[in-house]
């Protein structure tokens, strides 16, 4: 007696089951899925944290080095100027949408306006936005805030201090953003902070 023997209602079965299981494997893999939303959170008084309109680089700067920690607020337009030299965006949620259309930010944060911008975060945003290429953990694993930060001390745009969700002072975020220009334009990083004269 042949114990593996299948009857031909059996065949039929499987063969429904299995074709069945293919289809839907087909289906999951061609679905075209949207972006996840963006999680902006809305603030009662989020009018008298607006950014001063038509701010040029310069101003910006200036501006935020004098400060402790630069909100996410700012660091959105400093991101925007490193990318497109302007920051077109009206508000926080623009500035958001723009930079996670350009996927320079992760649409999984929750973002914040006037919360400072964490060395995590910051990592993050410069490496994608500057097109930096990473070590093995980061070209396996994709990019992520404290990999990103690994790699941006490795390569000397930012320092070693604090942790990956510590704040970033102003004068840092300068140093950040300037160092992630010239990478940007030539693919090299200055030799130390400030150091873009021959870049």
């Amino acid at each position: 007696m042949n114990v593996y023997k299948i009857t031909t209602s059996g065949r039929r079965y499987l063969l429904t089951t299995a074709a069945c299981l293919l289809g839907l494997m087909c289906l999951a893999g061609c679905r075209r899925d949207q972006p996840p939303p963006l999680k902006v959170a809305a603030e009662p008084d989020a009018a008298a944290k607006s950014l001063p309109s038509g701010e040029l680089s310069d101003a910006y700067l200036d501006r935020v080095s004098t400060q402790a920690a630069v909100s996410e607020n700012d660091a959105m337009r400093g991101l925007l100027l490193l990318v497109d030299g302007k920051d077109k965006a009206k508000n926080f949620a623009q500035r958001v949408k723009l930079l996670a259309d350009a996927g320079i930010l992760s649409r999984n944060w929750t973002f914040v306006a006037s919360r400072p911008i964490t060395k995590g975060k910051l990592a993050y945003m410069v490496y994608q936005a500057a097109g930096m290429s990473g070590g093995v953990v980061l070209s396996v694993s994709g990019p992520s805030q404290r990999y990103c930060l690994r790699e941006l001390q490795y390569q000397k745009v930012m320092v070693e201090t604090g942790s990956y969700y510590s704040p970033v002072s102003g004068m840092e975020f300068i140093a950040v953003l300037g160092r992630a220009d010239v990478y940007k334009r030539t693919g090299k990083v200055p030799g130390k902070a400030g150091d873009t004269e021959d870049y």
